[in-house]
């Protein structure tokens, strides 16, 4: 069976981190991530996916009204055709759960930039 990424250990870049990695759906609920350094929301591909974490309980149940059934931490690795730009982005629901975004930079002591 294939590793992900190869084996080889991975992390998002600073190119999609403080804010600068966005998306959207477009004319369904399929998401886009688009390019942090293209102009012009160039959508990237999608070229591989990992499970990184799993749990059955969700750390977040006890402080939540909402119940998620589990933990997760979905990894996938994104591409841009265009610039030919490849990096990393996680999806969790074990992550801070709820709140701005401004106030998740600054939880963090950044601000977008």
């Amino acid at each position: 069976m294939a590793k992900f990424n190869s084996g080889r250990p991975y992390h998002g870049s600073r190119a999609v981190e403080r804010g600068k990695l966005r998306g959207a759906t477009a004319e369904t609920d399929y998401f886009y991530f688009f390019c942090p350094k293209c102009p012009g929301d160039e959508a990237m591909r999608i070229l591989d996916y990992d499970v990184h974490a799993e749990q059955p309980e969700n750390p977040y149940n006890e402080h939540c009204h909402s119940k998620a059934k589990h933990g997760f931490v979905l990894v996938f690795k994104l591409h841009c055709e265009q610039c030919r730009h490849t990096d990393f982005v996680k999806i969790s629901n074990m992550a801070w759960q709820g709140g701005q975004h401004q106030q998740m930079l600054g939880r963090i002591g950044l601000t977008a930039s």
